[in-house]
């Protein structure tokens, strides 16, 4: 025959066990409602993400005169950074000088 002893432990492992399940089951929840609400927030920006990828929804449609001017704005902002054609970046004349071995050479030959 169990005594309270035995009746006690039997509840207090039972209590132990449904809080973590209980605590388990809270985490659960509140991670998927925490999704679930940035994925709202994401879709009320215009990024719908699913278990397939992210689309984006633009309000804007390019057509092809649009490519093209983005294309040459590209070209022309590279152009601009380039160090070629600059009047400012033409190659300075540099003075040559003798270096120390040259100048120890010399007064030896001298």
């Amino acid at each position: 025959m169990a005594n309270w002893i035995d009746l006690f432990s039997l509840f207090a492992t039972i209590a132990v066990f449904g809080g973590i399940i209980y605590g388990v089951l809270y985490l659960v929840n509140s991670v998927s409602q925490g999704v679930a609400s940035t994925k709202e927030a994401l879709a009320n920006k215009g990024l719908h993400i699913s278990d397939k990828g992210v689309s984006v929804k633009t309000s804007k449609r390019f057509d092809r005169e649009d490519y093209v001017d983005a294309t040459q704005r590209g070209f022309i902002k590279a152009m601009n950074a380039a160090s070629f054609g600059h009047a400012s970046s033409s190659p300075q004349s540099i003075g040559r000088s003798d270096s120390n071995s040259s100048l120890k050479k010399k007064n030896r030959h001298d």
